[in-house]
């Protein structure tokens, strides 16, 4: 058989029908269940990594000029010269071979966007399955899940067994921002569309489910999560009429900013907060003065000193970094940080800095082009002055996303790649999907 034989018995089958709906099948599987139940979601994390890998060689003369994609080789590119520099730097303790997955693992949503082609209906499914994937986290890791409601209800904070509080609380403000963003989205076309009972309908639905997350919300009480949620529901929408020049989109979008305030009221008043936050006034206190070594080891504080030792390793390899298992020798090796920290904390709380401590300069500005494209990508879905949902949306997330990395180190977690990577291929698909069409177009021309 020839080459050109084979090239067209592959173009048939991955660009047939049934093909694209397995893989969009595999991909609501891993959605579903990659946390929920990590064997079988990897079964299907396998089957669509590997029907990706096929599509890549057929799209191989247009999908290799995407930015995104460029973006990824330069990443395994990066982790290559970072091990080499660490090698070279700090022998004694650099990787006996070099980790591409680690930067690659980010990059994972392009192949999602390619799958979802551009649908939206593929894209709100994809959206269903993660938040039920989420509850069904909660349900099977959970030793008593009734007992942890319970708990919860009690004002005790719980985590479910999935890691530890921030990560239940990471995706249930995901779940936040879409149903929120859905329900006021229904409740605006139940009262301009003659459809009113079936939006109602929906928008019912979606509250029901919607409180579930706020109770998850508060009973993780995960501070940075609330103010992620606060920052992105007021600068994403300011910045979104302010970008899309959309009169008519604020009877939609200002609700998002009058529940953010009242999120801020509610917030306030939640007593263990309120406790935790006053308790550690003395840190910021001691921050403000400039002196490191007053800064006490409760929960900001920790991170405090983590991020100022990092400091010193980011300052002797800027460009490079060195490496990425090094993030725990910053730690361990600390002659500051006490041994009751260093033999329990492994990970710097920070999503940038790692990346800069592993990948120097130039891995944060691979990650920093990622976040910006990812907007950048969004500007002509929607003609200037018509409602762009995915910009919307893309705002809102890139802003919890970006306020939320900044004390957990989400983007290296097996939870925070799944959303990561399910919410930045949802939104990508529509300009990949357009991209693509576009090229192949001038080819044939």
């Amino acid at each position: 058989m020839t080459l050109n034989a084979i090239d067209s018995k592959l173009s048939y089958l991955v660009n047939s029908t049934k093909f694209s709906a397995f893989m969009l099948l595999c991909l609501f599987g891993y959605a579903l269940l990659k946390s929920a139940s990590r064997v079988n979601g990897d079964v299907f994390q396998s089957f669509f990594v590997f029907g990706t890998l096929l599509a890549l060689y057929v799209e191989r003369k247009h999908i290799f000029k995407d930015k995104m994609l460029i973006s990824l080789f330069l990443a395994l590119i990066l982790q290559i010269l970072s091990w080499i520099n660490a090698t070279i730097q700090i022998p004694q303790l650099a990787q006996a071979t070099p980790d591409f997955g680690t930067l690659a693992n980010m990059f994972f949503f392009i192949f999602i966007a390619y799958w979802l082609k551009g649908q939206s209906k593929s894209v709100y499914l994809l959206w269903v399955m993660m938040i039920i994937g989420f509850i069904l986290s909660f349900y099977i890791h959970s030793n008593n899940f009734t007992q942890d409601l319970l708990n919860g209800s009690h004002g005790q904070r719980i985590d479910f067994n999935v890691n530890n509080a921030q990560h239940p609380a990471l995706w249930s403000g995901i779940a936040f921002i879409l149903l929120s963003y859905f329900s006021i989205k229904h409740s605006y076309l139940a009262f301009t569309t003659n459809k009113k009972k079936k939006h109602l309908l929906i928008v019912s639905g979606l509250t029901a489910l919607n409180l579930f997350f706020v109770f998850i919300l508060f009973s993780t009480q995960t501070r940075q999560v609330f103010l992620g949620l606060i920052i992105a529901s007021i600068i994403g929408t300011i910045s979104y009429v302010l970008i899309q020049k959309n009169k008519p989109s604020l009877k939609l979008i200002l609700p998002l900013i009058l529940v953010s305030l009242i999120a801020l009221f509610s917030v306030s008043n939640i007593p263990s907060l309120e406790k935790r936050t006053v308790n550690e006034e003395n840190t910021y206190e001691a921050v403000l003065s400039g002196d490191i070594n007053k800064v006490p080891y409760n929960s900001s504080g920790i991170r405090i000193h983590i991020w100022y030792e990092a400091l010193g390793w980011i300052k002797e390899r800027p460009i490079l970094g060195s490496d990425q298992d090094v993030r725990d020798d910053v730690i361990y090796l600390s002659t500051r940080i006490p041994k009751h920290v260093r033999n329990t904390i492994n990970h710097l709380h920070n999503s940038f800095v790692e990346v800069t401590l592993s990948y120097g300069i130039l891995g944060l500005a691979i990650i920093l082009f990622m976040f910006y494209w990812l907007l950048h990508s969004t500007a002509k879905l929607a003609p200037l002055g018509t409602f762009n949902e995915a910009r919307l949306i893309a705002l809102l997330f890139l802003v919890y996303w970006f306020v939320v990395n900044n004390f957990e180190s989400y983007l290296f977690s097996t939870t925070g790649l799944l959303v990561h990577n399910i919410m930045f291929g949802s939104i990508y698909t529509f300009y990949l999907t357009e991209q693509l069409k576009n090229n192949k177009n001038e080819t044939a021309i």
